[in-house]
Parts: C-alpha cells; sequence; structure tokens
C-alpha cells in the first residue's frame, strides 16, 4: 500500500508539473496550486482504494487508475487554463498520448535493462523511467512547440477539434497498449513491433497537425499585417489630402498677402487682424489631427476616429505612446484593432451613438490600453472576460500574453470597459 502511494504520488507529481506547462492560467496562482494539489491527493487517495478494494495485480486496476485520473486531469485542465475549450481539448488529448507512449517505453525499458528485479523494484524502476523519459519530452515542448501553439488563435475551431478527434483515435489505441504493458512480463515482440509502427504513424500525423497549427499561425500574423497596411494606406490618404491642402494654401497665400495689404492701405487695421486670425483658423483645421509621437498607434487611432465619425459615433482619444515603445508594431494592431472595432461594433449593435472614450498611457514600465462605450444589454462578465466573446478577442489575449500582461472587462449599467496592461 505504502509502495503504490509513492509510485502514484510520483506519477501525479509529473502530471502536475506537465499540465501546469501547457496551462494558460486563469486563476491566482494560489488558487491554481489548491486545484492541481487537490488533484494530485485525488490521483494518490482513488490508487489506494483500488488496491485495497480489487488488488493492484488484478487485470481490472490498471483500466480504473488509468480512466479515472484522465478524467480527473481533463476537468481540472479545463477549469484552471484560459484557453478556450477546443485548444484545451487537443492539449490534454496529445498529453494523454504522451503519458501513454512514454508509459509503454519506460516498461520495455526497465523490464529489457533489469529484468532480474523483484515487483515492487520493477514498479519503481518503470516509474523512474518514465519520469527521467518526461524531462527531454517536457523541454522540447517548451522550446518548439509552446511558442507555436500560444500565438495561434481559436477562430477556426472546427479545424482544432477535427485534430482533437485524430488524437483521441489514437488515445483509443495508446490506451489499449497500457493496459497490455502493465503486467510484468505481460507483453510479446508481436506487441512491441505494433507499438512502435503506432508510434511512427502518430508521429507523423501529429508533424501534419503542427503544420497545421503552424499555418494557422502564419495565417493569423497575415491578418494583422493586413489591418496594419489598411491603417497606414488610411494615414496616407490623409498625408495626400494634407499635401493637396497645403498647396491650396500656398496657391492662395499671395492672394491673402495682397488683400492684407489693400486693407492696411486703407487703414483698416482691425479688419486686417480680423482676416488674420480667420486664416490661422483654417490652417488649424487643415492640419491633420496627431494623437502621440507613435506612428503605428497615430495611425489606427486616426483611422478609427474618420470610421467612427462616418457611423455618427463620436470618439474621445488620448495617447502618450512614444515612438520609441518596447511593443511591436503588430502587436499594437493586434490589440487595438480588435478592441476598437470591437467597440465601435458595440455601439451599432445597442443602436447608441455615445461616446467611445480610447485613454493608451504609459506608467512606469507598464503600457496601459483602457477603451470604454455603450454596449447592447445582456451581456456576461466571468473572471473579468467576457462569457461570449468578441471578434478578435483571442487576438487580444495572445499579444498581450506576449509582454506578461493581462486583459480585463467591466460592466458598469450600459458601459463597457476594457483593461488591458502590457508589461515591456
Amino acid at each position: 500500500m505504502i509502495h503504490d502511494a509513492a509510485m502514484v504520488g510520483l506519477q501525479a507529481l509529473t502530471h502536475v508539473c506537465c499540465l501546469a506547462v501547457m496551462t494558460e492560467r486563469k486563476y491566482s496562482p494560489g488558487k491554481t496550486v489548491a486545484a492541481y494539489a487537490a488533484f494530485a491527493a485525488y490521483c494518490i487517495g482513488w490508487t489506494l482504494i483500488v488496491s485495497a478494494w480489487i488488488g493492484a495485480e488484478s487485470p481490472y486496476a490498471a483500466p480504473a487508475m488509468f480512466s479515472a485520473t484522465i478524467v480527473a486531469g481533463f476537468f481540472v485542465f479545463v477549469l484552471t487554463s484560459s484557453d478556450a475549450l477546443c485548444k484545451k481539448l487537443f492539449l490534454f488529448i496529445s498529453y494523454s498520448n504522451l503519458f501513454c507512449i512514454l508509459h509503454c517505453t519506460a516498461v520495455l525499458i526497465a523490464d529489457a535493462l533489469v529484468s532480474s528485479l523483484s515487483d515492487i523494484e520493477m514498479q519503481y524502476a518503470r516509474n523512474i523511467t518514465r519520469t527521467l523519459l518526461y524531462i527531454p519530452a517536457v523541454l522540447t515542448y517548451l522550446t518548439f512547440f509552446r511558442p507555436r501553439i500560444r500565438t495561434v488563435p481559436v477562430k477556426k475551431r472546427r479545424t482544432w477539434y477535427f485534430i482533437s478527434l485524430v488524437s483521441l483515435l489514437f488515445l483509443a489505441a495508446f490506451a489499449s497498449f497500457v493496459v497490455l504493458f502493465y503486467p510484468h512480463g505481460g507483453h510479446k515482440d508481436e506487441n512491441i513491433f505494433l507499438f512502435a509502427v503506432v508510434v511512427l504513424i502518430y508521429g507523423s500525423v501529429l508533424w501534419v497537425i503542427f503544420e497545421t497549427v503552424q499555418y494557422m499561425s502564419d495565417e493569423s500574423s497575415m491578418e494583422l499585417i493586413g489591418k496594419n497596411i489598411e491603417y497606414l494606406q488610411g494615414q496616407l490618404a490623409l498625408a495626400r489630402e494634407g499635401e493637396m491642402t497645403l498647396r491650396t494654401i500656398r496657391h492662395d497665400f499671395r492672394h491673402h498677402n495682397q488683400n492684407i495689404v489693400a486693407l492696411l492701405q486703407k487703414g483698416e487695421s482691425r479688419e486686417a487682424l480680423r482676416y488674420v486670425e480667420q486664416y490661422n483658423e483654417s490652417l488649424d483645421t487643415a492640419k491633420p489631427k496627431v494623437f502621440c509621437p507613435h506612428a503605428t498607434v497615430n495611425a489606427i487611432l486616426s483611422s478609427f476616429s474618420i470610421k467612427a465619425q462616418k457611423d455618427g459615433i463620436a470618439v474621445s482619444a488620448s495617447a502618450d505612446t512614444q515612438q520609441d515603445s518596447p511593443i511591436a508594431d503588430i502587436d499594437f494592431v493586434a490589440i487595438l484593432s480588435n478592441l476598437l472595432e470591437n467597440a465601435l461594433n458595440g455601439c451599432k449593435e445597442c443602436g447608441s451613438h455615445g461616446e467611445i472614450h480610447v485613454d493608451i498611457h504609459t506608467v512606469s514600465d507598464k503600457t496601459v490600453i483602457v477603451c470604454r462605450n455603450p454596449c447592447k444589454a445582456g451581456l456576461a462578465i466571468e473572471n473579468g472576460m467576457l462569457r461570449k466573446k468578441g471578434t478578435g478577442i483571442d487576438s487580444v489575449v495572445l499579444a498581450a500574453r506576449k509582454y506578461g500582461g493581462n486583459i480585463r472587462y467591466q460592466l458598469e449599467g450600459e458601459t463597457l470597459t476594457v483593461c488591458v496592461i502590457l508589461s515591456a
């Protein structure tokens, strides 16, 4: 009984570490740690119950332990991670496949190298071998796969569910190998060959899956680049309009001077001064509005203001973003364009012509973006996030995570406020 608890404790600790690596934390560190500690305690307790009730050597023990652990682990992972369900489903099934592969591999390695050990010693050898195999697997995930997975939005949910289904089919096969290889000496050469073939096929399929993931990531980046080009083209159009206005002003400048000279020659100095004031006002009107020194942020705010004014919606925007901001241009596009587009859509949906307020300020080493707008009734917020996410929110969340930031929504009456804090 003590040996079972020790081995399952090591296994539970491994599960917790791996799930924590995949988790995009939704709750505070304390709540997250408490949830995974409860999961580890459940794994140990359930193993002791199964061992005492039907016996560890029973053919039903392994299926009972495996199925109960995987179900509990799934619910803990789903509850503690902030990713969309379709992405969490794929990650957890992939991890379950990895566990099965490493478990069976550890069994084969231990049985081949230390076959003379007793049953208890063999169980320890298998568990330690499996734990050691996890180390390069986790490092590989952290280095190569996690950065890609994190940057992929979940706009194409059907694709995520499809690749999850493919992984689930392999999980059924690998789970059968776990049950088959669990007894000491229960595996045969033909089973080993079949296991190796399935692993190779799964590796090939996984390669295709990650190529698909990379394609979705590249597609998302191209959409952001397209939006960036759109805003820059808007700025170019404004610059061209400004240039045409300046040419007109230069052309008319001689006539203005002649008019002023004529008024002064007649002794009408007050009329001349009033004419000069009116002329200065016309110059201020022709000057394009500059929100901040940062070219990309200024382009987005300018384009959005013009678009909102055409829809009859007022915009109040202020920003102090400097040109040397550590936030990448493409991330400003991902965050600002989606927040402002959602704010504009929110005003249209509720039929409000109220004002949209946008504030972008640098506080110490943090960039704080606050957007406030009228919204339709019935919006629900859970853990600081909209229950039904609007267009592009996943892109905002992904961009914020790159800078250790967070996003939080707040609803006051019929006014929705979103605050994004980026640490750089």
